[in-house]
């Protein structure tokens, strides 16, 4: 029996990616607490009571589009079928992935908007953290366990060690974008950047190395 759409509920892939859209425009625009519903639901050319039934509130739907601009990378972040790619590549196209997303302009603008609004609402920061740098976290964190499962990293903790990545891959670079100190990087130093970070952790998690790393606890 086919379900049946909700009054106003988009039901088309399309209606709901230009709601998204809308909405990251008008966050991007005019910031979390000043963008409205109303305005979100004429950018996009739907009625208030769609955006309502589909998403409830603006937090929720502010959390879905959150969720819509890291799900490029959810591909990357899903075992290959075949085994072909080595830990190496995967977590290089990672890397150059999640730096390509957060060095691009709009995203550092909208990074430098959003972070002082969320902060006075620690729900809606929890909200934005889960969507997005906790998402990634649980990602990596997850591949990280797979490569100590099969010998190929000694790790004690599967999280800390995402988080070391991350930290090899971006550096201070992410702090001088949203400063104004730097332009985005060209796409070579990204790819450069990713690769570096990556074999730093290889190195630094190698099997054997189990031992200095409980040293340097």
């Amino acid at each position: 029996m086919r379900a049946k759409t909700g009054p106003g509920r988009p039901r088309d892939p399309a209606k709901l990616d230009a709601i998204l859209v809308a909405a990251r425009e008008s966050f991007l625009e005019r910031g979390f607490h000043a963008s409205t519903i109303e305005d979100i639901a004429a950018r996009a050319g739907v009625s208030k009571v769609t955006l309502y039934n589909r998403f409830g509130d603006k937090e929720s739907l502010f959390e879905a589009m959150v969720r819509r601009e890291v799900s490029r990378m959810d591909a990357l972040f899903t075992p290959p079928a075949d085994g072909a790619r080595s830990l190496k590549d995967r977590l290089t196209q990672i890397g150059t992935a999640l730096l390509e997303l957060m060095f691009d302009p709009e995203h550092v603008a909208f990074d430098r908007l959003i972070a002082g609004e969320i902060a006075q609402s620690p729900a809606l920061a929890r909200r934005f953290f889960d969507a997005a740098p906790g998402q990634c976290r649980g990602a990596l964190a997850q591949i990280v366990t797979d490569a100590a499962e099969a010998g190929q990293l000694s790790v004690d903790d599967a999280g800390r060690a995402a988080e070391d990545l991350v930290a090899l891959w971006k550096g201070f670079c992410d702090f001088e974008l949203k400063l104004g100190l730097i332009e985005r990087p060209s796409d070579e130093a990204i790819v450069a950047r990713a690769a570096r970070g990556t074999a730093v952790f290889l190195r630094a998690y190698a099997p054997d190395n189990v031992a200095a790393a409980g040293e340097g606890q």
